[in-house]
């Protein structure tokens, strides 16, 4: 499946969603809703991480 707001990449089968605000991982599995995933520090707006732009 092609993700146009979602962040997702597969290795060997298995997806794993990142946060569009910072790039930390939020889940893994096979199939994930194409819409923009925020980890809670970034919902909270207290995220210190810095977005990981194609790592």
């Amino acid at each position: 499946m092609d993700y146009e707001h979602a962040i997702v990449k597969f290795e060997d089968g298995i997806g794993t969603l990142f946060c569009n605000g910072c790039g930390i991982i939020i889940a893994e599995g096979t199939q994930h809703e194409d819409r923009e995933h925020y980890c809670t520090m970034c919902m909270s707006g207290n995220c210190k991480a810095k977005f990981k732009d194609g790592n």
